[in-house]
């Protein structure tokens, strides 16, 4: 089950990772626009779920008592 949501946690930071870097560096959306906002804000929630997920499994870990 670990290995499971690391590899999911991984999943989403990743996923989230290269979305905000395609909205915010890519030149076919412009900054202001409906679609520039919902992909930040979309893929940042990607990217903050994987980091949570990593986080609480690191510190909330029960397999290497």
């Amino acid at each position: 089950m670990l290995i499971f949501f690391v590899i999911f946690g991984l999943i989403f930071l990743v996923s989230g990772g290269v979305g905000l870097f395609y909205i915010n560096t890519a030149n076919h959306v412009a900054s202001g626009t409906a679609l520039f906002v919902l992909g930040n804000l979309g893929f940042g929630t990607f990217a903050l779920i994987g980091v949570l997920i990593l986080i609480f499994i690191g510190l909330f870990n029960a397999e290497f008592d």
